[in-house]
């Protein structure tokens, strides 16, 4: 009699585990999400960026990328590369120019943009809708900026964690990863990463790969199917 009511009471036990496995994993999962990074790299493509592919390609991973609509011109066949692996191809302007951009019509941001996207177009056969303003959206992107890019179609995003790359890839190329670092802490939900294409982010592009693989973080590329909002103004349009 024991044994059957201890038998029982065993069974009683493992049903109710089980019931509560699905909760903690739901809960697991929705501690994942918010995980998620993005890897971004600005200005290219240039002599950089096939290595920076070798990587993502060695790592098993894939990142979106802001183009210079020259630079696109310049380099088809690395822009057809990144597509073919599954990178994402964004757009990044004309000029990079402060002055041609934000200090005249606030119809230029978004005729550069429909520039850069045809030429994008042009060359790779890809139709990308998804902006990032040079040197950030604040303060340059003020409103009658923001409408004019709206009223194309067009997304924009920002970043969450700025490596300063441009500024430490030569001379102290360490400090990259040490801010990739330091920027994560207390980020919730998605964690969009500046880079540039640059020799020093090339270098330092492995361990960082390896820093947040190792600490649970899933890397993602750009899908407009799923579109997160990442810009400085919180516009819920981009």
């Amino acid at each position: 009699m024991l044994k059957k009511l201890f038998s029982v009471f065993l069974a009683l036990l493992l049903l109710v585990s089980v019931g509560i496995v699905p909760v903690n994993r739901t809960e697991a999962a929705s501690q994942a999400v918010k995980k998620i990074v993005y890897l971004t790299f600005d200005d290219g493509p240039n002599q950089y960026t096939p290595k920076v592919l070798d990587i993502l390609k060695q790592k098993k991973v894939h990142a979106t990328f802001f183009m210079i609509e020259g630079n696109i011109k310049s380099h088809p066949q690395t822009v057809k590369r990144m597509i073919r692996e599954g990178n994402y191809p964004a757009l990044h302007s004309v000029s990079h120019s402060v002055q041609k951009l934000y200090r005249g019509s606030s119809q230029n941001v978004a005729i550069e943009m429909e520039k850069t996207r045809k030429t994008l177009l042009k060359v790779a056969n890809f139709n990308s809708k998804l902006t990032r303003a040079p040197y950030g959206s604040k303060p340059y992107m003020k409103k009658p900026f923001r409408d004019a890019l709206a009223k194309k179609g067009f997304k924009m995003w920002d970043w969450t964690i700025d490596t300063l790359d441009w500024k430490y890839n030569r001379t102290s190329p360490s400090t990259i990863t040490a801010r990739v670092k330091s920027g994560l802490n207390g980020q919730n939900g998605p964690i969009v990463i500046l880079f540039h294409d640059s020799r020093g982010t090339a270098q330092q592009l492995p361990t960082i790969i390896n820093y947040l693989k190792k600490n649970g973080y899933t890397l993602e590329v750009y899908n407009p199917k799923h579109h997160v909002v990442v810009n400085f103004w919180h516009d819920k349009r981009f």
